[in-house]
């Protein structure tokens, strides 16, 4: 879900599991840095379509523009970071 307020615009994204720890806005050598700012999850529930539920962790992720790529770096449980791209195109209104 896309969220844009006076502070900026940011999504929530739900992830498949709770393998996923932390998440930076950023690369993967920033989020490594002193003082980096990482993006601690919340815990969603999902409901499946055969009514079947699951907690997994949900991330409220900055977004610097609609169509801009950005970097996201994410850290897994393992307690390695991982570097990857990621753009918002065609928000929906509800």
């Amino acid at each position: 879900m896309l969220t844009v307020s006076d502070e900026g615009m940011s999504i929530h994204v739900r992830l498949a599991s709770k393998k996923i720890v932390n998440l930076y806005a950023g690369t993967a050598d920033e989020a490594q840095s002193d003082g980096a700012h990482v993006i601690e999850p919340t815990t969603d529930t999902v409901t499946y379509s055969d009514g079947t539920e699951e907690e997994v962790y949900g991330f409220d992720i900055p977004v610097p523009g609609i169509g801009e790529e950005f970097d996201v770096a994410i850290l897994g449980e393992k307690g390695k970071w991982y570097d990857h791209k990621v753009s918002v195109t065609d928000p929906v209104s509800k």
